[in-house]
């Protein structure tokens, strides 16, 4: 298959992609571009081990020297994509280059959104990338107090790395349980007990209405209900945008990412996009989102790069049809969800205890089961996940029990 794919991004989906296209047979010429030095690397460490100071300070690799150099790559490193004209397949890139192909994949992935009433202020942190987390662990170093302002997935996670490391915290959100948006009121009110228990201040329904910070570093926060605070360091988790200012005069279809469909192939014929800038049609309904999970990612990745072999080969593309799969390890507790909750689902407990926080839950919408999430059963769930797939009635799902290996063997 003589051609060329140039691969805009070096994390897990552009990797996963040229992966993928060589394990498929492409023997073409294969460029992978990414803006850090780093070989690629993975990034939920970052906010895990990597942050909580149980690893290494390195950066955790995806593939070793070794095995990125089998897959043959024009590998260009600390080098950023700075335009693209999509009709033309040609891309300029921060050092003058400029590169044409038959096949652009764009995996820039996100950039963290910041506060700007706080752009400047020392100790005021973000975490994206390596050398962030490295920041945050530096600055953690003989900090009494360090504040948390999100309660989605990374900042839960951060909350916990950083209270793991014998400090106190303070995590903030306007919304009414960490990770709601992810999981719902209900499994979000388990992650709020969780970090109770291991001795976070929960500041929830409320905003951050002023960072205290003489000569320049804050030192301490107020709220918008007037309660106060100490700090050493603020570490903003208030989401991702996604990397695509640079493809605002592409001529490709943007909204809210790089807009593709069921193929994961952009607008304009030739382009494709996979991981966190890939905006797919929302599969509970109208709409479009970003699904922002490690195991998107990758799955994505794998669907284009079989359909960059099926274009070449002359034949159909094949539709994105994974389940999408969440987790998040906070101190002792992995939570999972498969499927996408909708707010306004009903939660109805499957097995075990919310209280207790090991427990299997169904997300339901008009009597089907839409997700499943949980703690404490990891296989458990992933035996769910036929009946999350065919949103099967909830009456069925329980009939079935899979969680039961009682059930399950009988």
């Amino acid at each position: 298959m003589q051609a060329r794919v140039v691969i805009v991004g070096a994390g897990l989906a552009g990797l996963r992609t040229a992966e993928r296209l060589r394990r498929g047979g492409y023997d073409g010429s294969l460029t992978l571009v990414g803006a850090e030095q780093h070989l690629p690397y993975d990034r939920p460490p970052l906010s895990k081990g990597l942050l909580s100071g149980a690893d290494e300070p390195a950066p955790p690799l995806l593939r070793s020297a070794e095995r990125i150099a089998e897959l043959d790559l024009d590998l260009r490193l600390g080098v950023r994509a700075t335009a693209l004209d999509a009709g033309a397949r040609s891309l300029t890139f921060s050092d003058g280059t400029t590169l044409t192909a038959d096949h652009v994949v764009l995996a820039t992935g996100l950039l963290a959104r910041t506060v700007p009433a706080w752009a400047g202020l020392a100790g005021v942190h973000t975490l994206r990338t390596f050398g962030d987390c490295l920041a945050i662990r530096a600055a953690a170093d003989g900090a009494i107090h360090a504040t948390v302002v999100g309660a989605g997935v990374l900042g839960s996670e951060i909350a916990a790395s950083l209270r793991g490391r014998g400090i106190a915290v303070d995590l903030v959100d306007p919304l009414p349980q960490p990770l709601c948006r992810v999981v719902g009121d209900e499994v979000g009110a388990v992650v709020a007990g969780l970090h109770r228990a291991h001795g976070v201040g929960l500041h929830l329904g409320r905003s951050v209405a002023e960072l205290t910070a003489p000569e320049g570093r804050v030192r301490g926060v107020r709220l918008d209900d007037g309660t106060q605070w100490a700090t050493d360091l603020v570490v903003a988790a208030v989401g991702g945008a996604p990397d695509t200012d640079w493809l605002a005069a592409s001529g490709l279809a943007l909204d809210d990412g790089v807009a593709v469909d069921a193929h994961g192939a952009a607008s304009v014929p030739g382009i494709w996009a996979v991981g966190d800038i890939a905006s797919v049609a929302d599969p509970r309904g109208t709409g479009r989102l970003r699904i922002e999970h490690w195991t998107a990612a990758g799955d994505l990745a794998a669907t284009v790069a079989g359909n960059i072999l099926a274009t070449l080969r002359g034949d159909a593309p094949k539709a994105h049809t994974e389940l999408p799969y969440m987790w998040s390890d906070q101190y002792d507790t992995k939570l999972q969800c498969l499927g996408l909750p909708r707010p306004g689902d009903d939660v109805v407990l499957l097995t075990g205890s919310l209280d207790d926080g090991v427990f299997l839950a169904a997300h339901v919408a008009d009597g089907r089961v839409r997700a499943v999430s949980g703690a404490g059963i990891p296989a458990g769930l992933m035996r769910c996940r036929a009946a999350v797939a065919d949103a099967v009635p909830l009456a069925e799902l329980v009939a079935l029990a899979p969680w039961d290996r009682k059930k399950v063997t009988a």
